[in-house]
Parts: structure tokens; sequence; C-alpha cells
């Protein structure tokens, strides 16, 4: 086969053990045909041939992300981004400037606020949102979108009862801030409500692009279910010969007959066990160090996550859930262990997502049922900016957080990914937080770290 583009002179990292490094590869045909020195692959050159000298720097493989949210990455690009807000000043400054631009009556969307790191060290009363915009719902969500916060008039839009789980009040009022089921009631209307076919499409294209200038070529897309809507699942599928990026679709939804009816052979993704550390309803094994009444929320019983992972074991199909505390790892891990017992399958490659604050044990056990573990580094670069994830676990509990060399030392096999739009699709990102962890004992070579994204 004749090369259409060969690129030369370059440090080729082929993530082969037998043969680590090249100067050169060949492409034909939008795939890879070899990799050797400069005089091998040239061989394989016409007068047609694309050459392009790479002048001695790093070429790397095509790279994966394997947990994204990739519909909701498009659809919050939209909205005003809110991730550098650190006052109520910023904040209301910032959805001022869009509510301009806003029709009348349509919802004025924001994401990744964190109250953490704002001067006031909390968010504005409800009233004020409510002054300021009056009928316009507003509609906020926080940096890790296990929490929102919302005015009155989104409150009448999404016909939020006062009685659901995770509505909070203070002495009875309302604050605007919904967690836990309320949580996911209010987003999944929202996206249900508002979001079209043609705006998820749109959402699907800018992701893609996205992806596609930070060298990713492959994404793992967690779809649907409780924190978004089931029509995203449906666009994907619709649509995804038409990105220029390769997807692997998961459906968020633990009804696995309606899984398997869309022809998918895996399930979940951010099926929730837990929460999140910034809203406090990860699920922890001891109480958290800032609030010593609170371990978090578990959204599913023992039995339920029996159940689900039962059912989808038994159809074959491979299951990811999100774990971010120990709690909640113990109850997938249980709840996996209890599977593969019953019915031994050696290539189920069952995956906990997160995986953030392992015990040790768990480490061996996950290790023992062959599972995979879903990590996102860059969590590690953004918690080193903030005290938030010390004051949640302590000084003694935040050794175990994102322990990436002990699982790689564990024997797990790790796979990176971005948890977009948490944080960016941005392997380089992960990579360099695998080799500047808080905890230098967690750090990984470059390779290893190359390796998770690859």
């Amino acid at each position: 086969m004749k090369a259409e583009l060969i690129i030369r002179n370059g440090t080729v990292r082929t993530m082969n053990p037998l043969q680590p490094f090249a100067q050169a590869l060949a492409i034909g045909k939008g795939k890879l045909i070899a990799v050797g020195s400069n005089e091998e692959i040239m061989a394989f050159a016409t007068t047609d041939t694309r050459v392009i000298d790479a002048c001695g720097n790093s070429v790397l493989p095509g790279f994966f992300d394997v947990h994204t949210h990739f519909t909701g990455t498009g659809l919050n690009a939209t909205a005003v981004d809110l991730t550098d807000v650190t006052s109520h000043d910023e904040l209301f400054s910032a959805l001022r400037a869009k509510n301009e631009a806003l029709p009348p009556g349509v919802c004025l969307r924001g994401f990744g606020y964190n109250e953490t790191k704002f001067a006031e060290k909390e968010l504005p009363p409800q009233e004020a949102l409510d002054k300021m915009f009056g009928e316009r719902p507003v509609f906020l969500i926080r940096v890790d979108a296990h929490s929102c916060y919302l005015n009155q008039a989104a409150f009448r839009l999404l016909d939020i009862r006062e009685d659901l789980e995770g509505v909070i009040k203070e002495g009875g009022v309302f604050t605007g801030v919904l967690r836990a089921k309320a949580n996911s009631v209010a987003r999944k209307k929202l996206n249900e409500q508002l979001m079209t076919d043609e705006m998820r499409y749109e959402a699907l294209r800018y992701s893609s692009d996205i992806a596609v200038k930070v060298g990713v070529t492959t994404v793992h897309a967690l779809e649907g279910g409780s924190l978004f809507a089931d029509e995203d699942v449906k666009a994907l599928l619709k649509y995804q010969d038409r990105l220029d990026v390769q997807t692997v679709v998961y459906h968020q939804n633990p009804d696995v007959d309606l899984v398997k009816s869309e022809g998918l052979c895996r399930i979940g993704g951010c099926i929730t066990v837990d929460g999140s550390l910034g809203s406090h309803t990860a699920a922890l094994l001891e109480p958290y160090s800032d609030a010593p009444d609170s371990q978090g929320i578990l959204y599913y019983s023992q039995k339920e996550i029996d159940d689900v992972v039962m059912e989808a074991h038994t159809s074959g199909m491979q299951i990811a859930m999100h774990t971010i505390g120990d709690a909640a790892i113990e109850r997938l891990l249980t709840a996996y262990e209890k599977a593969l017992a019953k019915h031994p399958r050696s290539d189920h490659r069952h995956r906990f997502e997160h995986f953030s604050v392992p015990t040790y044990e768990q480490m061996q056990r996950a290790k023992a049922i062959g599972a995979y573990i879903s990590v996102q580094p860059s969590f590690v670069y953004y918690a080193k900016q903030s005290s938030m994830t010390l004051d949640r676990l302590g000084p003694d509990r935040i050794r175990r957080l994102y322990p990436f060399a002990d699982l790689l030392n564990a024997g797990l096999m790790l796979a990176g990914g971005s948890d977009s739009d948490i944080t960016p699709i941005s392997p380089l990102l992960g990579i360099h937080a695998c080799l500047s962890h808080f905890d230098p004992i967690q750090n990984l070579s470059l390779y290893e770290a190359l390796k998770l994204f690859t």
C-alpha cells in the first residue's frame, strides 16, 4: 500500500514496548501503514504523498477520552461560563451581560460556578436573582454538576416540587439550591423541555471539533440518564457518523431492557451511586471533615445496585457507574463481586468511574475481579488550586484521593478521561496532572501517563 501521508524526522512514540520509538510513520486510507526509520517509511511514498518534516519533535498516537458528557459539553458551551467567577458581583456581572442578549422568556443558563472560590464563600440569596432578572428563568449548574442554583421563575418553569429530596431550605425558606434528586430532576427537565434535536446536533459538532483540535480521535460519550436527557442518546446514535471523532456510546440509564433495545452493549457511565465532594454528596465511610454530621448520599440501595448489575452482567453487557467516595465504591464493588461469583465472565471489563477515594483493600478487591478504573487526572490539577478537597477529607484521608500510582501498583487497568465539561477535553492537561500530583508519591511516569490516554 502506498502512503497518502508520511511524517518523518520525528520522535514517534509508538506505545509498543517491543518498538517504543521510531523516526517516521506512514498513513494510507485513514489507517496507519507502518512505523520505522526514515528510509523504511519513505519507501511507501509516491509523487502524490504529502510529507511532513517533524524536525525532531514528538509524534504521539491519537488520544482517547474515556469519560465525556459529549452532548452536554456542547450544550453548556452556549451557557454563561462561570468557572472564573470569584464573587457575587462578578457572578451578577456575567449574568447581566448574557441577559441583555437574550430574547424575552428564554432561560438564562450558566455553568461552572464554585461558591467555595467566592470571596463570600456562599451563593447570593435567591431573592437577589429574583430581583435582578424578574420573570426570566435563571438556571446555574455548579462546576461538579451535582448541584444547581435557580431563581423562582426557573422553579415555576420546571415545576419543581417543594417536597422533592434535595430542595435546600434555610429556616423553611428556599435558597434556590438543588442537590441530589432535585438536581437530577431539574437538569433532566431543563434538557427535555428546552433543547431541540437541532441544538443537540450543533452541540455534538462543537464537542467533536474541540476533541479533534486537541488530538482526540475517540471519545466515550456518557449520555442520558438522571442528569441528562435520554434524547441525547438518540441524537448521538443518529448523528455519530457525521462527526470527525469516533464515539463509543454509554447510556446512563439503569433500565437494561431500554439500553438493549437501542442495540447498545454498554450501560452506565454516570449512573450515580453517589455525588461529588464539592457538593458534600460523595458517599464516605466516615463523616466529612468539614461537615461532621454528613457522610454524603448514596442514591441507590445495595439491592437496587445489585439488581441492575446482575441483569446487565448476565445480558453480556459492560457496566460503568459513578463512584467518588469509598462508601459508593464499596456498594458497587459488592455488586460486581456478587454478579461475578454467580456468573463468572473473564471479559466483562466492568468499570468504576472516578474511584476517587478508595481504600487499599478496595483496590485489591477491584483487581481480583478484573475491574477497570476510569480516572480523570485533571481533577488533580484543579484540586491543587483550592483547599476544598483538603477541607472535605482532612489531612489523613486526602492521601487516598486520586491515588494513580497506588492503583497501577495494585495491578489495576486505568484509562484516562476528562469528565467534560466538568473539566475540558484535554489529554495533555490530564497527562500533566499525572506527572505533577499534589502527593508526589502518586506521580506517574510519562509513559504511564501517555498510556492512560492512548
